[in-house]
This record gives structure tokens, sequence and C-alpha cells, in this order.
């Protein structure tokens, strides 16, 4: 068996833990339902502030993901992009493939510096559910779907069900994120991600944008759009309320676009920016990101 085992003191813990290393989602699957361990991939926001947050981690042993080679590809189906779950920003933003896909590469771009970026992976990003997560908001504009993998089969999930709050998901204790899937209608069309920080890469989002469209002509055939950190999950209209998007776009129609967004918003003050800075920028960005993709400036 290729495990590992560390003493991991320094992190604040008192025992030695197992630290697995799968070669496979077989045996990555099997080690969980012998071990119910703890998945780690980057580990960028896991072990941030570790001694406060240990007691919330309810696991004895960790299953690194990171050598599992089928987790870190990026492939191009005929259902569209799919991402394994161990694929990192880095490896987003400079693969070829995601000029398909744009507003993910722009979010992956700005997820921290260098050292974050070359361990940070869409998996964690989504199975963390941080309401400020700045991959999950393009991936939410483009209606993703998470795929997963448990000892007891395989399911997949819309992103808006897998995630159900703030570190809260539908995933269950014997299931890891073995993928996610770009529908191909969300390929090689206008698209956008902007945010609103305080310190550029260096800080976390105050509000975050995606918008993806598609125009035939002057009409708006379709538009999607989803909004972050302004609200426990991302923010997306329902469909009644999205479909308004389609028609001639022109100022007063965006203003009310951007202004249903905000209405959607329920923002938290902290630190970075009172609730009521957050849903005004979220009709600001919006607007803004949508003048972008649509050609309105």
């Amino acid at each position: 068996m290729d495990q590992g085992f560390g003493d991991f003191t320094g992190l604040g813990c008192d025992e030695i833990m197992a630290w697995l290393k799968p070669k496979s989602v077989d045996e990555a699957l099997k080690w969980m339902e012998e071990y119910r361990p703890k998945i780690v991939c980057g580990g960028t926001d896991l072990f941030v502030d570790w001694h406060s947050r240990k007691g919330l981690v309810n696991a004895e042993h960790w299953l690194d993901i990171q050598e599992i080679s089928e987790l870190k590809q990026i492939q191009m189906t005929e259902e569209g992009l799919s991402l394994g779950a161990a694929v990192t920003a880095s490896q987003i933003w400079q693969d070829d493939k995601l000029d398909a896909f744009p507003s993910l590469r722009q979010a992956a771009r700005i997820v921290g510096g260098w050292q974050v970026q070359n361990r940070a992976s869409i998996g964690g990003n989504v199975a963390n559910a941080s309401p400020a997560a700045d991959m999950v908001v393009p991936l939410a504009a483009a209606r993703a779907v998470i795929r997963l993998s448990g000892v007891n089969g395989s399911r997949s999930l819309p992103i808006s069900d897998f995630i159900l709050g703030p570190r809260q998901t539908a995933l269950a204790p014997d299931e890891m994120i073995t993928s996610v899937l770009v529908p191909k209608e969300c390929l090689h069309v206008p698209q956008i991600f902007m945010r609103h920080d305080q310190r550029g890469a260096t800080d976390i989002s105050i509000v975050s944008v995606a918008v993806i469209a598609k125009s035939s002509g002057d009409q708006l055939e379709w538009a999607r759009a989803a909004v972050g950190a302004a609200n426990a999950v991302p923010v997306i209209l329902p469909e009644e309320q999205e479909a308004l998007w389609q028609g001639v776009m022109d100022e007063d129609k965006l203003t009310r676009m951007s202004e249903l967004y905000a209405a959607s918003s329920n923002p938290i003050s902290d630190v970075r920016a009172s609730a009521e800075y957050r849903r005004a920028m979220v009709k600001v960005f919006t607007a803004r990101a949508a003048r972008q993709v649509l050609g309105l400036n």
C-alpha cells in the first residue's frame, strides 16, 4: 500500500495521522471506505488558520488526491469541457483548451499568487463552498455539472444543487468530486469574469460577477450571469427572470437586469465592506460586465 505517515503536531495535532496518496480513483474510494479520511488536494484553504479550524475537521486520516492522473485532465468531450477535480488554477489559465471558456481562465488567473495558483484545485474551490470562491462564479453562470464518485456508485449534480451554503455541499461522506463539466453551449461564446476587491489578487472578492451571452445580430439569444461574494451561495436568477435578457439590449433594460441580481443578493457586512455597499456593487459590476460582453461600452 502506497501510503505515508506523518507527525502533524506542527499543525496542532496530538496524534500521528495517515497521509494516503492513491494513484487511481478506485484506490481512493477503497481507502475512503476503509479509513474515512478527509480529502485534500492543494490544501490552500483547509490548512489556513489551522489552529482555529482543526476542530471543524472530523477526520483521523487524510487522502491526498494530487497524484491521481485522471483527476488532472482537461478534456473536450461531446458534452462540453471536462475539468478533473485536481486541475489547478495555473493549469486552467495556461491550457489552450480554456480559450473556449475564458471567464474561468480569468477567475483562475487572480486566485492568489503563483504559489496558490500552483496548488489550488477546481474541485477544492467547489468543495470548499466559500461564498467568495472566484472559480465557482463562472461555473455557476455556465450551470456547470459536478460529477461525483462514491463507494456506492457515481452521480452528477448541477452546481446550484451541489453548493448548499457557506462551506456546505451535497457531497456525501463516502463521495469525492471527480470532475466538473462546463456545458458546450457556454463554450466559444462571449463572456467575462470581473471582481471587486481591495488589494487585487492578495485579497478575496468583495463582489464578483460572470456573464456569458450569445447574440445574433442585434438580438440577444440568451445570457447567463452569476454573482459571488454577495450571498450564501452564488446568485443566479430563476429561469423566468433570466429569460428577460433576451431581445434587444439597451441601457434601461441593462439597469433592470442588474437590479434583479442586486435584489436577489443577501450579502453580509464584514471588515471588507458593508452589506449595503456589496449590494450596490452587485448592480454596478453586473452592468459593467454585461456591457463589455455585449459591446455596449
